[in-house]
């Protein structure tokens, strides 16, 4: 799959807007929060991201 970096901002700027985010870090920590995402294991153990 090909995404084009224009359109990769435009999915983050209609996100941060949808969510009252100020800046991309607050869209991370809804990430987190919300149970979108998970941390890793500290070592360097798991998989990297994206596999």
């Amino acid at each position: 799959m090909v995404v084009s970096p224009f359109t990769a901002k435009t999915h983050v700027s209609r996100a941060m807007i949808k969510l009252g985010a100020r800046d991309r870090a607050q869209l991370v920590v809804f990430a987190y929060e919300s149970g979108l995402v998970e941390p890793r294991p500290r070592g360097g153990e798991g998989p990297a991201p994206g596999r």
